[in-house]
């Protein structure tokens, strides 16, 4: 969902003054003084207002491991430590005089006593279940609504209304999903997955009343958003990042804009979610640790803040020399509600039950899955295109799990290439990806022909190959699982989003036979095989004469 404010959306610590019209995100902070607020999202209206399920808010004011030549393979990747460039530009000012303040790294700018302010919504997606998540949303002209609307609404109950309006009869409200779904949580409201639906709280201005508040760049799109596991780097780019680019490419915004993403931290007093970033502590670092390093995709090389703001801690601070004069933080723009927008959606997991593989979450997705590829590259200053020729580059992704049985031994498929093919050809590399920096990782995928790696979160690092490239993925064809109870069945983690990746080529090789002769062969021929796809499709034949 978007909204649109006529001056801004605006993110609240403390609102116990305004006693009528302002819209409310259910969130809570620390602020720098210790002291207890309400933050989120404000809705300025005039009359009642409404919101829902993906919201828009917008105002109208290492090291290498190389199996052969390994000393090259090193320079290579300590050259690339000297390559590394500021990629995403910055739409607003940095470190700007004329600014009262900062939060979270952006300049932030006082307005005193306003006297028209706005927020309008829009809302799409609406799916017309009753007691569901229903749409995802964002606003494009005024919000002012007169009480006889509404009051036709509640009589008129095929009436629809939902683009616009957040509330359409007293009882009747479009919600949306905080975060990525994951079924294992459940549907129980105390302790599952209704935990992340959320609607503002709408309070009203009274005529005759001002606010003051910061404001934010206007290039500044805030998104709070519930994390369903960003210690995995697979669920921190797809199940986070994916759904925030969607977003804004949904309302877009994804150009010319700066982001302030802010982790939803729940407020309901209950132990964070299963395998989310609070259910403990050692999730908690985990998931910080793995933000740090991975927030370039999102906010370039040179961001403005080097950990992800939660919407318990975050920074907040004035101009030197003054006292704070309002509360308020407010945004421009404002993203919400991404549940649906994960590559596995709101009705399967990734690949671990028969019933994953019912349906599909991504299709007709690839071009765009192909520009969120280049949308991350371009910020951290890293081309999205690059030309294929020999020797051509084949890379092995070593120990890319933490789980035991999935990390596998490529010493016997490592020397079969080496010894079938000339090194002027091909070029064999191998590395833990985990030890490098998130640069030299995208640098070397970014120029690899054929990537092996296991399925799972360590091969998102796949993803960022070269158009034309192959992946070729091992996984467990006993590894199923379903109530924590072993199936036999297939485990192709992850298939859905690759098998929809329309840049890169994707196979599936099973790990349970994997040394054997019949399958080393067969892999020696697969390898063959998209190195001959390579040579036809860029014509090399003069290379060899």
């Amino acid at each position: 969902m978007k909204m649109n404010r006529q001056d801004n959306m605006i993110f609240t610590p403390f609102l116990n003054w305004a006693k009528q019209p302002l819209v409310l995100f259910g969130m809570s902070l620390i602020f720098i003084q210790l002291a207890m607020f309400h933050f989120g999202i404000s809705i300025l209206m005039g009359d009642e207002g409404s919101l829902s399920s993906s919201l828009v808010f917008q105002s109208q004011q290492g090291r290498s491991l190389a199996s052969d030549n390994s000393n090259n393979r090193h320079d290579i990747v300590e050259g690339v430590m000297n390559l590394e460039k500021r990629g995403k530009l910055k739409y607003f000012t940095v470190n700007d005089d004329a600014a009262d303040g900062t939060f979270s790294g952006y300049p932030i700018y006082l307005k005193e006593n306003q006297k028209h302010v706005e927020t309008v919504p829009h809302c799409v997606g609406e799916n017309y279940q009753q007691d569901k998540y229903g749409c995802i949303g964002r606003a494009n002209s005024a919000f002012f609504v007169s009480t006889k609307m509404y009051k036709h609404v509640e009589v008129r109950p095929f009436l629809d209304i939902s683009q616009s309006y957040l509330q359409q009869t007293k009882d009747k409200k479009n919600t949306v999903s905080l975060g990525g779904i994951n079924l294992k949580w459940g549907m129980r409201n105390e302790t599952g997955i209704p935990r992340l639906e959320w609607f503002p709280e709408i309070r009203r201005l009274g005529p005759g009343e001002t606010l003051s508040y910061y404001e934010l760049p206007p290039s500044v799109v805030m998104v709070p958003f519930h994390s369903m596991n960003a210690a995995n780097p697979g669920h921190l780019v797809w199940d986070d990042f994916l759904p925030i680019y969607t977003l804004l490419t949904m309302f877009q915004l994804e150009r010319r804009t700066d982001l302030l993403m802010m982790r939803y931290i729940l407020k309901d007093g209950v132990r964070g979610l299963w395998a989310s970033c609070d259910y403990t502590d050692e999730k908690k670092n985990d998931c910080k640790t793995m933000q740090r390093k991975f927030l370039p995709l999102m906010l370039g090389m040179d961001p403005v803040h080097k950990d992800m703001p939660t919407t318990e801690e975050f920074d907040f601070q004035v101009k030197q020399g003054t006292e704070p004069k309002s509360t308020l933080v407010c945004a421009a723009h404002g993203l919400a509600g991404m549940g649906a927008l994960t590559d596995h959606g709101t009705r399967k997991l990734h690949g671990w039950e028969d019933a994953d593989y019912e349906t599909t979450q991504n299709h007709g997705r690839g071009g765009m899955l192909y520009e969120f590829r280049n949308f991350m590259l371009n910020n951290i200053a890293i081309p999205t295109e690059y030309q294929q020729k020999p020797p051509f580059r084949i890379v092995f992704s070593e120990q890319s799990s933490n789980i035991g049985h999935r990390n596998l031994d490529f010493t016997l498929q490592k020397q079969m290439i080496q010894e079938s093919f000339n090194p002027s050809y091909v070029m064999v590399e191998s590395y833990v990806f985990s030890r490098l920096t998130l640069y030299q990782q995208l640098d070397i995928a970014s120029k690899t022909s054929i990537f092996i790696t296991t399925c799972g979160g360590g091969a998102v690092t796949s993803m960022f190959m070269p158009r034309g490239s192959s992946v070729l993925m091992y996984y467990l064809e006993y590894g199923g699982v379903v109530a924590g109870r072993q199936t036999g069945k297939p485990a192709r983690l992850d298939w859905d989003l690759f098998n929809n990746m329309a840049h890169l080529k994707v196979h599936w090789l099973p790990v349970g036979t994997m040394h054997e002769e019949s399958d080393l062969r067969a892999f020696l021929f697969l390898i063959q095989h998209e190195l001959d796809g390579l040579i036809r499709e860029k014509s090399y034949d003069h290379f060899f004469n």
